[in-house]
């Protein structure tokens, strides 16, 4: 495997209480980039592979709620007193009350969209394939063995140091992934 190349580490486990631990471990020296696969879902996880991206989807959600809000309004603004200025009964051209419920409903309508596709960004989709998983310890990832995969790479940390980790926690098999 040559050095230029990016790559993981894959450990598998037998149960979750030394995959739990090697997490705390690898997330105490540094290392964000921690992906863990499991049978059922493992509370103690939460808390030491904290998700990455967690602030990412309200943002993009209030964004598109700030530019539907503005686009909302703006559109009737545009249409009452730029491009047809009717005066019907004597109302004002800017009537910020009448178009409070139709900006309203574009508002909605843009945080929808905006969570919709924020969601599919903040998951990394559509991912059709990930090469990282390869390694033949995902097999049974989902029936009966508990994986860490390790971006070898991140934070400058030697692909050693995480190997040794693994092993200190008592990981069944240890296995190394071109990404």
């Amino acid at each position: 495997m040559t050095d230029d190349r990016r790559f993981g580490i894959v450990g598998v486990f037998a149960s979750s209480e030394p995959m739990v631990t090697t997490a705390h471990r690898l997330r105490a020296i540094g290392l964000e980039a921690v992906d863990a696969y499991t049978p059922y879902p493992v509370e103690e996880l939460g808390e030491a592979i904290p998700p990455t991206s967690a602030w990412v989807l309200p943002r993009i959600m209030a964004g598109g709620a700030l530019v539907g809000a503005c686009f909302g309004y703006f559109i009737q603004y545009w249409d009452e007193w730029i491009n047809y200025p009717i005066n019907v009964g004597g109302r004002p051209h800017n009537s910020w009350p009448a178009f409070t419920v139709g900006a309203f409903e574009i508002t909605l309508l843009f945080t929808v969209a905006a969570g919709f596709f924020g969601l599919w960004f903040a998951c990394r989709l559509p991912r059709l394939y990930d090469p990282k998983l390869d390694a033949p310890a995902f097999d049974r990832a989902s029936t009966d063995r508990f994986v860490l995969r390790v971006e070898a790479g991140d934070r400058g940390v030697a692909p050693e140091t995480i190997r040794k980790i693994f092993e200190d926690c008592g990981a069944e098999q240890i296995v190394e992934v071109s990404a």
